[in-house]
């Protein structure tokens, strides 16, 4: 299947997804966020895959969170455009999600919850990482049983200087971790 965002191969059982978006990085928005998952339900689903490997594209592995797509819903809200509502920006996702026990949405387009998912994937992980690892990128590294980095890679947690709080998980595999 053919992907805009991502590229997949299988080579010998192992899985590869390498994050493809140079212009950006390679940072996580919800149409690669969308292809990651489904990419991760194909490898979970077929036996002849064994094992996973997911990398980025150079110079970066994940740049984190494509936060330009919410800057993009922010302007387009308040220059009054039909399409925009409360609720496609993250803290009207979040509103919703305490204010009731409806059926719950996923934040950032699905990019948090790609760490969550490849730590429960029954088969083993391994992050290959080729460059920087930031925000949720760090996240996606930290959740693989894995981690194989280049002498350049960077990893960074960069909610805490953007006045948010690690939705990825990552502060809770980091400790377990390094200690």
């Amino acid at each position: 299947m053919a992907y805009e965002f991502i590229k997949t191969e299988n080579r010998d059982g192992v899985y590869i997804i390498t994050m493809h978006d140079p212009p950006t990085r390679n940072a996580l928005g919800p149409e690669m966020a969308k292809e990651v998952l489904e990419c991760l339900d194909i490898f979970e689903d077929d036996l002849a895959f064994r094992v996973l490997l997911l990398t980025g594209s150079e110079p970066s592995f994940c740049s984190g969170a494509n936060v330009r797509v919410f800057n993009q819903r922010i302007e387009d809200r308040e220059a009054g455009s039909v399409d925009a509502e409360v609720n496609t920006l993250p803290w009207g996702k979040m509103e919703s999600q305490y204010a009731s026990r409806g059926q719950k949405v996923a934040f950032g387009g699905g990019a948090s919850s790609i760490p969550l998912r490849i730590h429960k994937l029954q088969k083993p992980s391994i992050a290959a990482v080729n460059g920087h690892a930031i925000g949720v990128g760090m996240g996606v590294a930290l959740a693989c049983d894995i981690r194989y980095t280049a002498e350049k890679a960077v990893f960074s947690e960069a909610f805490a200087r953007m006045g948010l709080i690690p939705g990825d998980g990552s502060c809770w595999q980091l400790p377990r971790l390094i200690g």
